[in-house]
This record gives C-alpha cells, sequence and structure tokens, in this order.
C-alpha cells in the first residue's frame, strides 16, 4: 500500500512537471508573406537580399492592426553594448514629430491612429549629433 501511494505521489509530480513547457509566442513574430519592403531614395531591387546588401541603411517595415513592425539591416553599426563595431541609434519621427530614440535593430510603433502617417528613421552613428542616413516610408492604418 505504501508502495502504491509512493507510485502515484511521482506520477502526479511528473504530470505537474510536464505542464510548465506552454511557453507564449513572442511578440515580435512576423510572417514573411506580408512583409513590405521600403527603399526611399530608390526603386528596390528585385531580390531583397541584393538590395541590402547594397544599402548601408536597409529599412523593412509590416503593419499589423494599428501596429508596425520595422527591422532596420544597419552594415558596420551595432546596437549592442558589447560589439566591436561602431555603436549606433535610430531616431524615430511619426508625422515629422520625434517620437522615440531605439537602441536596437528591429522595434514595434504601437497603437498609431488610423489614416496614413509618415514614419522617418535617423540612423546616428557613434557620438554624433548629425544622422549618417535617413529613410521614411508612408503607412495605412485601418
Amino acid at each position: 500500500m505504501k508502495r502504491q501511494k509512493c507510485i502515484f505521489l511521482l506520477l502526479i509530480i511528473f504530470v505537474l512537471a510536464a505542464c510548465q513547457k506552454d511557453l507564449p509566442e513572442p511578440e515580435t513574430k512576423m510572417e514573411a508573406s506580408h512583409v513590405k519592403e521600403v527603399e526611399a531614395a530608390s526603386l528596390m531591387a528585385p531580390s531583397g537580399v541584393e538590395s541590402a546588401a547594397k544599402d548601408p541603411f536597409f529599412v523593412r517595415h509590416q503593419v499589423k492592426g494599428r501596429d508596425i513592425f520595422v527591422e532596420c539591416i544597419v552594415q558596420d553599426v551595432s546596437f549592442r553594448k558589447q560589439s566591436s563595431k561602431e555603436k549606433g541609434k535610430i531616431l524615430l519621427y511619426v508625422n515629422g514629430k520625434k517620437k522615440d530614440e531605439i537602441h536596437s535593430a528591429a522595434f514595434i510603433v504601437k497603437g498609431l491612429p488610423s489614416g496614413k502617417h509618415r514614419i522617418g528613421l535617423e540612423l546616428i552613428k557613434g557620438n554624433s549629433a548629425e544622422a549618417s542616413s535617413k529613410r521614411e516610408f508612408i503607412v495605412v492604418i485601418p
């Protein structure tokens, strides 16, 4: 009888431990079929990979509801603190007004109201006060 109680207790502990693997989905997960690639200065090359390799500041965005998922590919600039490359940051402008200072290559602009919005990005390298590159694109929030 004592042995059955011990086995039953071990079985319950095993089942409870197995239930802890239910991890939530990441908030920044994007579907590749809805991603828009944007270049403000010129027309895009047929391949996004070629365009990213030629452009030192490549921007890709996706609109989901009232949020915009933005990914920047920047050559020779790092947003990590522990990197040997030159440090950088991105200044975010929404409709011409400075909204935020971003210290990562991918970020989300949340809660934009319905309508057309002009999103501006300025890349700041190192301790410089001036932008080394600028990108701008238009989004329409339903």
